[in-house]
């Protein structure tokens, strides 16, 4: 089992060697953080008065941008920025969300994407590895998530799936899921090969032919600024591992390093090589 910064090294390394190919394919969201402060008002309801506000890309947009600083090609396919769903959150100056807005109203018609759906498959047979990123907003629609695993398959390329619904939509990939997903599915799950779980602060289980392991090791704690689109990150660095020849084990590793440093942030900003480095060495010191 390598230690954490040697596979950091590593990665760099086959980098470095070849530059490679991330596709992420799926829902594009677009993520708007509202800060101000909670007042009392006349209509007898409080109200939220806004100072400013930041714009930030969300699910599938989102894990693209995690990889920013890795030196490595992104493809994303998904909804344009015009057209994306919104998840609006009101903050205050403690950093506490004290509401948020889903405005979902492009959900129902995704009849005028095929041609990104067409596009991501052409791309699929260029890439070290593809991350399936279904947050259930009607891009992913089942039967093209089986071209793409198929095809990855096919081609030998990994192929992690993101997963909103139930596991049998993705067969044939690598599952990513957390663990209100494993509570909601649990039985179905026994019954996956190739399956990553995360725990939030805690470490992932990583299942490989039906046996589970952990990361081998504690972690001390770190600050949580912001836990949204922490599973984005998370699968981005494993995809982005997976597609050089690591472990399923040490993808993991990395990626969990890579979520710990991003939870850190607000509004979702991808983690520096940096940073997730130090977080290796410090867990390797412990």
């Amino acid at each position: 089992m390598a230690s954490e910064d040697a596979v950091v090294q590593r990665l760099l390394d086959k980098i470095d060697e070849k530059r490679k190919r991330i596709v992420v394919i799926g829902d594009t969201l677009t993520d708007v953080w509202v800060h101000g402060h909670l007042k009392e008002c006349q209509d007898g309801c409080r109200k939220f008065v806004e100072m400013w506000r930041q714009y930030t890309p969300g699910g599938a947009a989102n894990a693209a941008r995690c990889l920013t600083n890795w030196g490595v090609d992104v493809s994303l396919y998904g909804r344009t920025k015009s057209d994306r769903a919104t998840k609006t959150r009101f903050v205050t100056s403690d950093g506490a969300i004290v509401f948020r807005w889903d405005d979902e109203a492009t959900k129902l018609d995704c009849s005028s994407y095929q041609w990104a759906r067409d596009c991501a498959l052409e791309m699929v047979s260029f890439a070290g590895a593809v991350l399936l990123s279904d947050y259930d907003k009607g891009f992913m629609e089942p039967t093209f998530i089986r071209e793409v695993v198929s095809l990855c398959s096919r081609l030998d390329i990994p192929c992690v799936a993101d997963a909103k619904r139930q596991p049998a939509t993705y067969a044939g990939s690598i599952l990513k899921c957390n663990a209100s997903y494993q509570n909601r599915y649990n039985e179905a799950l026994a019954k996956k090969g190739c399956l990553v779980i995360t725990y939030g602060c805690m470490s992932p289980i990583v299942w490989n032919d039906d046996e589970p392991c952990g990361l081998g090791y504690d972690l001390h704690p770190v600050q949580c600024v912001n836990h949204v689109g922490a599973g984005d990150c998370f699968a981005a660095h494993l995809v982005l591992a997976l597609a050089y020849g690591f472990s399923l084990r040490d993808s993991a590793a990395l990626a969990h390093s890579a979520g710990r440093v991003y939870v850190q942030h607000s509004h979702g900003r991808p983690p520096t090589l940096v940073e997730i480095i130090a977080d290796c060495t410090a867990i390797r010191a412990l």
